[in-house]
């Protein structure tokens, strides 16, 4: 009977310590500066497991948009306009986000979100 009970806190403390490792999802906040003809931020780094909070400001003279065709994330801001979209980092890779108004991806606007382990 003392074994059982003894195995029994064991497996209570290790349920407790193993609770304690798991880790919430990260949220992390970015400001993305859309202006005339460029991002203010080309390379976005994130781990697996984090959540971006992304707010895409246009400071330009211009209406940018940003893009993100994977994800089907489209939206288009006039000058002074801002918003805000999450993304869930949920395995490692390269997700590339542009601004598709015309002239704006040749004259190299674009950046991608670049997801490690």
């Amino acid at each position: 009977m003392k074994q059982i009970r003894r195995y029994i806190l064991i497996l209570l403390l290790l349920s407790a310590l193993l609770a304690g490792c798991v880790q919430e999802p990260q949220m992390r906040e970015i400001t993305l500066i859309a202006e005339d003809i460029h991002w203010s931020q080309t390379v976005i780094e994130a781990k697996v497991g984090e959540t971006l909070e992304i707010t895409i400001r246009n400071d330009g003279a211009l209406d940018h948009d940003f893009v993100i065709e994977e994800l089907d994330i489209h939206i288009l801001l006039s000058p002074g306009q801002q918003t805000t979209v999450t993304i869930e980092a949920t395995e490692p890779g390269i997700i590339d986000f542009i601004c598709n108004i015309p002239g704006h991806l040749d004259a190299g606007m674009e950046g991608q979100i670049v997801i490690s382990e």
